[in-house]
């Protein structure tokens, strides 16, 4: 009678393991990951995706055990989608104050500064935040944080666009003066606008210094987040993560 309970507990306790499981995979399942087209934290060649923070972000799945595949939506739409959930999952975010309480963090993934550029044959000259003021036009993509940067030091001379590289084919067009970006972004995307990169300068107006991070919708477990951190905390300690950021960051 004794050795019946046992085995009939043995097989609760084996289902009961087998449900967790179940649930952690249908659980993985049902995130939906997603980043933008943004060399070189993310971008399509030769049809497959690729980057620096896709990179990582495939090599923290594999980790976790988990085939999901990342999806490219445009920015402002996973903006939106992420914030409202549920089981949302966008990289790489700019990690800012007024984002802080927005979603749930893993990261960072990559630090950049961020500049102002201009066209190397413009006779404007940016020295200071008040010159980039007084210019007609400074270009900058939606719901990208720096239009919320320079819009509360006062900015009103702010045009949005819908992709990156729009910023610097309009800006050849001089249809703006000015375009803010980070200086790992700048390459990649000036060569995806097929332009020369000798064409564009960087002025010396640094704006900030941001952190990419994976942002979260905020129905996301704090236990899931936990997984994802020590994943990507794992791979910086191993040199994993070096490595990878050694292919987009080193001459």
């Amino acid at each position: 009678m004794i050795g019946n309970k046992m085995v009939l507990k043995n097989r609760i306790l084996f289902f009961l393991i087998l449900f967790c499981l179940t649930c952690q995979v249908i659980t993985a399942k049902e995130y939906t990951i997603m980043t933008e087209e943004f060399p070189p934290f993310g971008y399509v060649k030769d049809g497959v995706l690729t980057g620096l923070s896709v990179e990582i972000v495939n090599a923290i799945l594999k980790k976790l055990s988990y085939k999901k595949k990342i999806l490219i939506r445009p920015w402002a739409r996973a903006y939106r989608e992420t914030l409202s959930g549920p089981n949302q999952i966008l990289f790489s975010m700019a990690r800012n104050k007024e984002r802080e309480f927005l979603f749930k963090w893993v990261g960072p993934l990559v630090s950049d500064k961020v500049y102002f550029y201009k066209k190397r044959a413009s006779t404007i000259q940016i020295k200071t935040m008040l010159d980039a003021k007084r210019v007609n036009r400074i270009l900058l993509t939606r719901e990208f944080p720096e239009y919320n940067y320079l819009h509360s030091l006062g900015f009103k001379n702010l045009n949005e666009t819908v992709t990156p590289s729009q910023n610097f084919k309009m800006l050849m067009k001089d249809r703006g003066e000015l375009v803010p970006m980070g200086e790992l972004a700048v390459p990649e995307t000036l060569k995806k606008a097929g332009i020369n990169a000798k064409l564009i300068k960087r002025t010396d107006v640094k704006l900030y210094e941001v952190q990419l991070y994976i942002a979260f919708s905020k129905d996301i477990s704090n236990q899931e987040i936990n997984k994802w951190q020590e994943a990507l905390d794992f791979m910086k300690s191993s040199g994993e993560y070096e490595k990878i950021l050694q292919k987009y960051l080193i001459e």
